[in-house]
């Protein structure tokens, strides 16, 4: 299949993203203890490596359609290597940075999505921002379970003085 130009040039962007990304959670894996986050890195591999065939289809111009992007709970999971020999602090440390990376992966494929000219290629970058979310929500639980997230909330007389500010808007 044949793409639009600016197709192409956006799908070529994020091979090395991912490339580089797929490398490094190797290298993170490596220092890794705890099991759970264990699983997170090599379901981030996982859906990694899946976003690279589909593009890689998507490149391929001898074929007329792309393979569908699997679901997220169909994502073979990689068996990364790994030393055991990681500390809970680094845990901690490993589970901040793929949360952050997984965070602005998600928000490039939705970027990206929405400056995408074929259809088919548009909603499949939506749907693989989709799953870059869902890891990160499961990154975020990992981290609140390990007490490395903090949220602040706001108060109620704070979030009161919006709604006073904002209440003309629910009248006009």
């Amino acid at each position: 299949m044949l793409l639009p130009a600016s197709d192409l040039g956006l799908i070529t962007t994020h091979l090395p993203a991912h490339d580089g990304m797929i490398m490094k959670v190797k290298l993170l894996a490596k220092e890794a203890k705890d099991e759970k986050l264990l699983e997170l890195l090599n379901k981030k591999v996982g859906i990694m490596r899946s976003h690279v065939r589909i593009m890689m289809d998507m490149l391929d111009p001898d074929k007329s359609e792309f393979e569908k992007l699997p679901g997220f709970d169909e994502i073979p999971e990689d068996q990364l290597e790994t030393t055991t020999r990681g500390t809970e602090k680094m845990d901690k440390h490993i589970a901040m940075e793929i949360k952050a990376s997984t965070e602005a992966m998600a928000k490039d494929n939705f970027v990206s999505a929405l400056k995408m000219k074929d259809p088919k290629v548009k909603q499949t970058h939506v749907d693989m921002a989709l799953q870059q979310v869902q890891l990160l929500n499961m990154i975020t639980e990992f981290l609140k379970e390990h007490e490395a997230d903090v949220t602040p909330l706001g108060t109620p007389e704070e979030q009161k003085k919006v709604v006073d500010h904002f209440s003309h808007m629910m009248e006009e």
